[in-house]
């Protein structure tokens, strides 16, 4: 973890450490390092700190940090400053969506008054995926492979990716694969995990039968079962999809949960697809 507590600088050198921080796949926080296990101290990130931050992979901020945007310039003026402007700015958007921030976040930049830095709200800095606290964006969609149309929806959090890839099956059904790349952990889930289930919202599903035994596939610990109706129709209008592995006699266990707010139009469309065919 790269803590982050400046009051900014050079705008190119920013970007440039920023990317440094991506291509390592270093995450970063702003704030400033307690000396112990504890949450770091509060600690602000303004103007160029901003760009290099948005290069950790995870990015990290809570309420009390303060960040701070401002409109870039130039200290001196010439004829040449709106091409100058023009190319500071498209390098700017560029760098931005590499890191997977929004754009949007440029746009508030420029608004600001000159020679003025305005305090941005860590929740809309989370709406502009500046800060994703350790939860990158849900992807969801339709694949194919080898002759298979699926739909799969992935995440990746701090605590691993999680995968569910859905199938049509025989007799107008769907066959659901889970897969979870947990990291160290995949081995002890895999010796450990007796009971497993579809997790819907909030809820565990209990999954009777897999339809073989879990095993290790790459970097992914993958299980696959063929959910019931009752799962099938709570799937459709679910929030949040995914799977756990419950080790025996234990109330912990081991998953993960995909977002599914903004998709669930098309899980119902290939659940549904599924369900029609001849």
């Amino acid at each position: 973890m790269l803590y982050l507590d400046s009051a900014g600088g050079d705008l190119v050198a920013g970007m440039e450490l920023g990317e440094a921080i991506r291509r390592r796949g270093i995450n970063t926080s702003i704030g400033k390092s307690s000396g112990n296990y504890g949450k770091p101290l509060p600690g602000i990130c303004y103007s160029a700190c901003v760009l290099t931050f948005s290069g950790g992979h995870f990015r990290f901020a809570d309420q009390n940090a303060r960040i701070g945007i401002h409109r870039f310039y130039r200290r001196t003026t010439s004829t040449s400053d709106l091409d100058v402007g023009q190319v500071v700015s498209a390098a700017i958007t560029s760098y931005l969506i590499r890191m997977g921030v929004s754009p949007l976040l440029f746009e508030k930049m420029a608004q600001v008054g000159g020679g003025k830095m305005q305090l941005l709200p860590i929740s809309e800095a989370s709406g502009l995926s500046l800060v994703n606290n350790g939860i990158l964006s849900p992807q969801w969609g339709i694949e194919g492979k080898q002759g298979t149309v699926y739909l799969k929806g992935e995440q990746e959090t701090w605590n691993g990716t999680g995968k569910l890839i859905v199938t049509c099956a025989s007799h107008n059904g769907v066959k659901i694969s889970a897969l979870y790349d947990a990291g160290t952990n995949n081995q002890e889930i895999l010796r450990n995990a007796r009971n497993y289930t579809l997790r819907v919202n909030s809820q565990f599903l209990p999954i009777p039968h897999l339809q073989s035994a879990p095993k290790i596939s790459g970097d992914y610990l993958t299980a696959t079962f063929t959910p019931d109706s009752s799962m099938i129709w709570d799937m459709q209008s679910a929030e949040q999809l995914g799977f756990g592995f419950h080790p025996t006699g234990s109330d912990s266990f081991y998953g993960f949960l995909i977002d599914a707010r903004s998709e669930r139009d098309l899980i119902r469309s290939f659940v549904q697809h599924c369900q029609s065919r001849d």
